[in-house]
């Protein structure tokens, strides 16, 4: 097999892991997004789930710079598709916290970012090889991140703008990681003056389902609180409400909407002492 031919290969394999680390991600969301008790169960795990998080970025590192775990034909498999399920994990505090249609309307658009993103970096000229400025790209992202910082505080004690400030922030950070994407598809692509190894394609597509869940995590300000995509209809047909952030409806059953009180309950008894109105009166149901 000629070596053009072994980079087509070793792009199918990692973009293929990729979709499939992205499937198994998307079935858990949507499955706590829509079962009750997983909802009302991670709503209250945030230590559990920031844990879980912290695990996978020390798995992710240990595997990120240990040749040894990467080149093992079993071992890579087990700590890939651990990080993988702890991640997932990690973000259920924040699933159980929104609502099916914005879930995936942001999903969709944030995978389709991803894409077009890809699809950029690995048709871009030669000349425009990100891998031989990867020091200005380096500055650049590092520029970016600091603004993003100050947007983040004042979205913090600036109430007034918070929405604003956050919306920088976010779009900052996000040409952060979509800068990194366009890297990485051109190393994958393997006819740029940096290449990834092509016993890495499982590493390649672990760095790809990171940009894309730090892209993704940053929605969820957008889908808590405003939720765009999510009709007042759909609450009628959803166990969540709306004003609580919630997951147990606010009118939980009408079992009791067909039952008849007694004659007490309808009973209206005058208790005041006006001189135009009846001693002692009383309407009751008939």
């Amino acid at each position: 097999m000629d070596t053009r031919r072994r980079w087509k290969r070793f792009g199918r394999r990692t973009y293929a892991t990729f979709a499939i680390f992205l499937a198994i991600a998307l079935g858990q969301w949507i499955i706590v997004c829509l079962v009750e008790s997983g909802r009302k169960i991670f709503r209250d795990l945030e230590i559990v789930c920031s844990a879980t998080f912290a695990l996978a970025g020390i798995l992710f590192t240990m595997f990120a710079f240990n040749q040894n775990v990467r080149s093992h034909r079993i071992y890579k498999w087990i700590v890939a598709c651990l990080t993988v399920q702890l991640e997932t994990l990690s973000m259920f505090v924040l699933v159980a916290r929104t609502w099916i249609p914005d879930m995936l309307a942001f999903y969709f658009i944030c995978v389709l970012g991803i894409v077009v993103v890809l699809v950029i970096g690995c048709h871009l000229s030669f000349t425009m090889d990100l891998t031989q400025f990867i020091a200005p790209l380096f500055i650049m992202s590092f520029m970016l991140v600091i603004f993003s910082a100050y947007f983040l505080m004042t979205h913090i004690f600036l109430p007034d703008i918070k929405d604003y400030a956050y919306m920088f922030f976010e779009i900052l950070l996000t040409l952060v990681m979509l800068s990194l994407t366009m890297l990485h598809a051109q190393t994958i692509s393997g006819d740029r003056h940096v290449q990834m190894s092509m016993d890495d394609f499982i590493l390649a597509a672990l760095l790809l389902f990171h940009e894309f869940l730090a892209i993704y995590a940053l929605t969820f300000y957008w889908q808590i609180n405003y939720n765009y995509f999510t009709s007042a209809d759909f609450f009628w047909m959803s166990t969540s409400t709306k004003d609580t952030h919630g997951t147990t409806a606010m009118n939980r059953d009408y079992e009791d909407y067909d039952d008849k009180p007694n004659e007490e309950e309808w009973k209206i008894t005058n208790m005041t002492s006006y001189d135009w109105a009846a001693d002692d009166w009383e309407i009751s149901r008939k």
